[in-house]
């Protein structure tokens, strides 16, 4: 472990909290707010997790084809979860936006949660990277913080776009910012195998395309219709991007 990385996994987690309460205070533009989680979650999903989970997969023996597999596990896994409790309310006569709105889908806390632990592989991955050298270890270290913006906005997105408290949200914040600071610091004691970290990788990436294509920007749309949603939603993926292009340059 080194002074580096804790450095460096606390400015993380500050900047996911400031950006997720960001996004909490202002409520009256939601629909921005939405469209650019929807497209930071897409991003993250085809621009940073399938590329790292493919790189990772070189040389290791590990089949592209079982990785593919738990990318689209992970959409549909989430598509049951969100869409089961439906069958229930549908036998009330109110609407199920109304519904999924008024009381709290589950899929929000499940989906902060992936990006929680996704905040805590990004610490162990810090970690690793400052022991192998310092050098690759700010490359990695720049990347990380400058998609953090927007994995706490996207916590607050998914959160308020499913009906979740306030509370319930700056609850899920604290853990997703303090998740990257775990991750460092756990990683002397947890070495998880090449083939666990490209299935998370996969399994992570269907879920954010999920909840980003069908459920964040539906709702950016519903919440206002702006013209200026789709500039909101191809921001949100040109940051992710933006990281990932420092991340190759430094590197």
């Amino acid at each position: 472990m080194t002074m580096e990385g804790l450095l460096v996994t606390g400015l993380a987690g500050a900047i996911t909290f400031g950006g997720g309460m960001i996004a909490l205070r202002t409520e009256e533009h939601r629909g921005a707010v939405y469209a650019f989680c929807g497209g930071a979650l897409i991003g993250t999903a085809l621009l940073a997790l399938v590329p790292e989970a493919l790189e990772l997969s070189r040389g290791s023996g590990f089949e592209a084809h079982s990785l593919l597999v738990a990318t689209v596990t992970g959409f549909f896994v989430f598509y049951v979860l969100e869409n089961l409790p439906h069958r229930e309310s549908a036998q009330t006569d109110a609407p199920l936006d109304v519904l999924h709105h008024r009381h709290g889908h589950p899929t929000g806390l499940w989906a902060a949660a992936g990006l929680a632990v996704h905040s805590f592989i990004d610490g162990l991955a810090i970690g690793e990277a400052f022991d192998a050298g310092t050098g690759l270890g700010w490359s990695l270290a720049f990347g990380v913080v400058l998609h953090k913006f927007a994995d706490g906005v996207s916590v607050s997105g998914v959160m308020r776009g499913t009906g979740q408290s306030d509370a319930a949200t700056r609850g899920m914040l604290a853990m997703t910012a303090l998740a990257p600071l775990a991750g460092v610091l756990t990683r002397p004691f947890l070495d998880l195998s090449q083939g666990v970290r490209i299935l998370l990788l996969a399994w992570f990436a269907g879920v954010f395309l999920y909840l980003g294509a069908t459920s964040l920007l539906p709702a950016a749309h519903e919440a206002g219709g702006s013209r200026w949603l789709i500039v909101y939603a191809l921001s949100g993926a040109l940051l992710v991007y933006a990281a990932q292009l420092l991340v190759g340059h430094v590197g």
